[in-house]
């Protein structure tokens, strides 16, 4: 018994090339946020002197700008990961109603689930493409935010100096 039509297939494989196309994507996407930040981080190893303060500023200023760029793009993934769920949630009701009335065997919820995880399986992909991507970009917004703290005590420190 074939549990998957033509048209069946032919959606999985595209949904499966979608995917490797945005882990592609994502990968290129983290490449370009790391060589945006990992500069800063190297600029504050430095032993600064109170003459180097408008770099201090300029790392700070360049921080924030990168975090709120950052909460932007974690914005944009949020809203796609909640269309994926629905997309999910839909392909699970419909098979479901399928192995439930017209798939011709009978069958417990146990195998329902498998079968159901088996059409399934593509789109959570997709969900956890996402959700890594969401979860470095919070945590690359969570190291700026302590590059932010300090700097602010370099600065503190400078102030208290003089």
């Amino acid at each position: 018994m074939q549990v998957f039509n033509k048209e069946e297939l032919e959606n999985l494989s595209k949904i499966e090339e979608a995917n490797n196309r945005m882990e592609e994507f994502f990968l290129d996407k983290r490449s370009k946020w790391n060589d945006n930040i990992n500069p800063l981080f190297k600029i504050m190893k430095e032993n600064f002197t109170p003459e180097s303060t408008q770099k201090i500023i300029d790392i700070q200023s360049s921080a924030l700008s990168f975090r709120q760029a950052l909460n932007e793009e974690i914005s944009l993934f949020l809203n796609k990961r909640a269309k994926e769920d629905v997309k999910l949630k839909k392909i699970k009701q419909d098979k479901f109603l399928f192995y439930a009335t017209g798939f011709g065997l009978k069958t417990n919820m146990g195998e329902k689930s498998i079968l159901i995880d088996a059409h399934t399986a593509q789109i959570e992909r997709s969900i956890q493409l996402i959700d890594t991507h969401i979860e470095f970009l919070r945590a690359s917004s969570k190291n700026l935010e302590s590059l932010g703290y300090a700097i602010k005590t370099v600065i503190e420190l400078f102030n208290y100096l003089k």
